[in-house]
C-alpha cells in the first residue's frame, strides 16, 4: 500500500485563504492590536507579532483588520507604540533600555533637570546609548516608559 503525496503547490492552495490588501490608518492598526492582545493567551507575549525589523506581522492580525495593510507599520518591542516610520521604534527601544539601566544604577530618572515635560537627557544616558536619537523623547511620569509624545 503506497500513498501518493499531493503536489506541493496543490497542498498550499487549500491551506491559504485569500486575504485582501486594504488601506488602513494607524488608529485602525492600534485597534486591531488591542483586540488581538485581549484574546492573547497570558503565556504569549505581544512581542510575538513584532518582527526583528520592528515591522508588525499582519499574518496574525488580518482577521482583526479585515485584510492586510497596503503598507507596513512598525511597533516598539519595549513600549508597544505603533509607528509608520521604521526608525522610531528602534530609537524608543534603545532609549527605554538605557533609561531602565540608568534608573537601576542611579535611582534617578534620566531627565533634563528642571524640565516640566520630562524630556530625556541624552547627556545623562551617554554611557548607555551608542548614539542618541535625532528626536526628543520623554519619560512618562506614571510608568517611566519612553514616548515620542510631548506631555501637555
Amino acid at each position: 500500500m503506497f500513498f501518493r503525496r499531493k503536489p506541493e503547490n496543490k497542498r498550499r492552495q487549500h491551506t491559504k485563504e485569500s486575504i485582501d490588501v486594504i488601506s488602513v490608518t494607524i488608529e485602525d492598526v492600534q485597534e486591531a492590536v488591542n483586540n488581538f492582545a485581549k484574546e492573547l493567551n497570558e503565556e504569549i507575549s505581544l512581542r510575538s507579532i513584532i518582527l526583528d525589523n520592528h515591522e508588525i506581522d499582519f499574518d496574525l492580525l488580518h482577521k482583526y483588520l479585515g485584510g492586510k495593510p497596503d503598507r507596513p507599520f512598525y511597533m516598539s518591542k519595549e513600549t508597544f507604540e505603533i509607528f509608520e516610520d521604521p526608525e522610531f521604534p528602534k530609537y524608543i527601544d534603545h532609549c527605554q533600555v538605557a533609561c531602565d539601566h540608568y534608573f537601576m544604577e542611579t535611582g534617578e530618572e534620566p531627565i533634563v533637570p528642571g524640565d516640566k515635560t520630562n524630556k530625556i537627557s541624552y547627556f545623562k544616558l551617554k554611557n548607555y546609548l551608542i548614539e542618541h536619537p535625532p528626536i526628543d523623547l520623554y519619560l512618562d511620569v506614571r510608568d517611566r516608559m519612553v514616548t515620542h509624545r510631548k506631555p501637555i
